[in-house]
């Protein structure tokens, strides 16, 4: 296996970084993985590889905004006006870079929580670039979605960058707060991953440690809202192989119920080849729980079954 880091592609946001997978002895499959809010490519390292060793080669951006997509005026949690329509536009680009590279080869998308949303809306723009697409911890429908967009809109208007207590008001702390309120001093972010010490790595991680600007969460919302509404058009491939893979202790998911939701709505929408799992104790990173080999294997019977 060989793995080449931080090249980069123009945007028109400073460059986008990503690294590349390639495995020794290749299935013709590439996995392309779109990371969370917050955190990086560095952090799917281990998945990455495992991936790669399977024989997939796997390609990961760094979002705009985040891990080494950053320069000047590009800084941590800033991912620009319509930023979350750019990022999607991003991962665009990258496809048709692995599209150059390995021309015939089959792609699955692959996005973690904020990278689903980014995913699913791939799917509404782009159908025709994937042959397969894994979403995973997939966040719950905010009902207060359009207040958040308003309210953050008129903040950054006032020069009001960032807020930590509105930004936890519209997370999932509120939540986690309540879920552990008999623990005795919970580390905060527990409720993203069982494993304590992925939980200290990330705390302790300069590049997750910052917060999302108030207009990277209006357009965050913006882009949640297009994602859980009526699709313009009937799916091209109504097949498409889609999973849903999720935790019952996922507070973003809310316990599941959310997941529920954005797996009905995908249905809803005409993809009828769409499935659901439900790892039961699980939290929100799936794939960095201590049980991760597992749901990793149940995600490589998924691809195998789905001939990928």
């Amino acid at each position: 296996m060989k793995t080449i880091k931080n090249l980069t592609f123009k945007s028109d946001f400073g460059c986008i970084a990503y690294d590349k997978y390639i495995p020794d002895t290749p299935k013709g499959v590439v996995i392309q993985i779109a990371h969370g809010m917050i955190e990086h490519k560095e952090r799917y390292e281990w998945l990455c590889k495992s991936f790669a060793q399977a024989g997939y080669h796997v390609f990961i951006n760094d979002h705009r905004g985040h891990g080494e997509s950053i320069l000047g005026e590009v800084t941590w949690g800033e991912m620009g006006q319509n930023g979350f329509e750019k990022a999607v536009k991003d991962m665009l680009d990258l496809r048709m870079i692995i599209s150059k590279e390995l021309p015939s080869y089959k792609l699955v998308l692959l996005g973690h929580s904020m990278g689903s949303l980014l995913s699913r809306r791939f799917l509404q723009l782009y159908e025709d670039k994937i042959d397969a697409l894994i979403l995973s911890g997939t966040p719950t429908p905010n009902p207060f979605l359009g207040f958040g967009v308003v309210l953050f809109r008129i903040m950054d208007k006032l020069g009001v960058r960032s807020s930590p207590k509105i930004g936890d008001l519209f997370s999932f702390n509120a939540k986690f707060k309540a879920l552990y309120k008999n623990k005795n001093n919970p580390l905060k972010n527990y409720w993203s991953c069982s494993d304590e010490n992925v939980v200290k790595a990330y705390l302790e991680d300069p590049k997750c440690r910052f917060r999302f600007t108030l207009n990277s969460f209006a357009n965050l919302f913006e882009g949640m809202k297009k994602v859980f509404s009526p699709y313009p058009h009937k799916p091209a491939k109504p097949e498409l192989p889609i999973l849903f893979i999720s935790g019952s202790e996922d507070v973003c998911g809310n316990f599941g119920k959310g997941v529920q939701k954005a797996y009905n709505h995908l249905l809803s929408q005409g993809y009828n080849n769409t499935s659901l799992k439900i790892f039961q104790d699980a939290r929100h990173e799936i794939f960095n729980e201590p049980l991760k080999m597992e749901y990793l294997d149940f995600t490589f019977q998924w691809l195998k079954d789905k001939n990928l």
